[in-house]
């Protein structure tokens, strides 16, 4: 997996539904930064998916969310466009759940600067819940009853929504792997509240000028629910999946299945009493977060300290 010549520069590692795709919006718009048309490249972390077009290879000019790239031929193939003094970057939450993936990241480049962006736990993973919900792979009730599930063995498509919340294994796995002086970690509640602040320390922390930020949306937090669920399950399948992605292109097929079903903000929510049963069983992992990263994360996530 080592490459002498070829390296990236910087990886944003996760959390999953924790600002991702807006960190993703925002570098991708920096001159000095060089980022795939890919947003997830999973190459590191060795994940699996139960989605056949993850694996499908990219196709050059086209973006996608989600790959599984196992290549490092096809890894390296999607940075061959960076220009002359750019800097390369990956963004794929999936590296945050493998602690095995620090050290990767470390033989590929010891000198890789790690961004990390953590998120309440549960409202993190009551929010995968609803994002895998939205796009067919959550076939349960409610949050509580997806919880008590059997666990999938996949990261595409899969259900393992509060172990994506445990960042106190893959954390250390980073401390040990990177000196402190390589790793941002930046608090979700806090930054998507003032993301020019947020992305001005971001670019300093990667030597970067500051870039003037342009109107990004609300990338960070989408969660859509759809009329006709059952019906548009239907079209979730594997063979209906291929044709349409085949047939346009992923705006296109969002456009439609808004225009057909109807998409608005889910009206779920996380029941409180709920919430606080599952934090109160990370209190300690919480404790051993905030000396890690020497962020107050109980105080900033209204956790009663214990």
């Amino acid at each position: 997996m080592v490459d002498q010549e070829f390296k990236v520069d910087f990886f944003v590692v996760g959390a999953a539904r924790s600002g991702t795709t807006t960190l993703y919006q925002y570098l991708s718009q920096h001159p000095q930064i060089f980022l795939p048309q890919v947003k997830e490249l999973n190459y590191f972390s060795k994940v699996s998916s139960n989605q056949p077009q993850d694996y499908h290879l990219p196709k050059l000019g086209k973006e996608y969310h989600t790959k599984i790239i196992q290549s490092l031929e096809v890894y390296k193939g999607l940075y061959s466009s960076a220009g002359l003094g750019q800097i390369k970057g990956d963004i794929s939450p999936s590296y945050l759940w493998h602690e095995e993936t620090a050290g990767a990241l470390k033989a590929h480049n010891p000198k890789a600067k790690i961004i990390i962006s953590l998120r309440h736990p549960v409202e993190r993973a009551f929010s995968h819940y609803l994002m895998a919900k939205s796009v067919g792979y959550e076939k349960s009730q409610s949050f509580q009853q997806a919880i008590h599930e059997p666990l999938s063995e996949h990261w595409g498509g899969g259900n393992r929504y509060l172990e994506w919340s445990d960042y106190i294994g893959p954390l250390k796995a980073y401390y040990a792997a990177f000196p402190k002086e390589q790793i941002h970690v930046m608090i979700f509640e806090q930054w998507v509240g003032d993301q020019e602040s947020a992305f001005v320390e971001l670019a300093s922390f990667l030597g970067m000028e500051r870039h003037q930020l342009e109107a990004l949306g609300d990338q960070h937090n989408q969660t859509l629910a759809y009329k006709h669920q059952g019906a548009l399950n239907a079209l979730r399948t594997p063979w209906a999946r291929n044709f349409l992605h085949a047939l346009m292109s992923e705006s296109m097929r969002d456009r439609l299945k808004a225009l057909i079903f109807g998409a608005g903000p889910s009206s779920e929510t996380l029941p409180e009493d709920l919430k606080n049963r599952l934090i109160n069983q990370k209190i300690e992992s919480l404790k051993q977060i905030e000396g890690l990263v020497q962020k107050p994360v109980r105080e900033i996530w209204g956790i009663n300290k214990q």
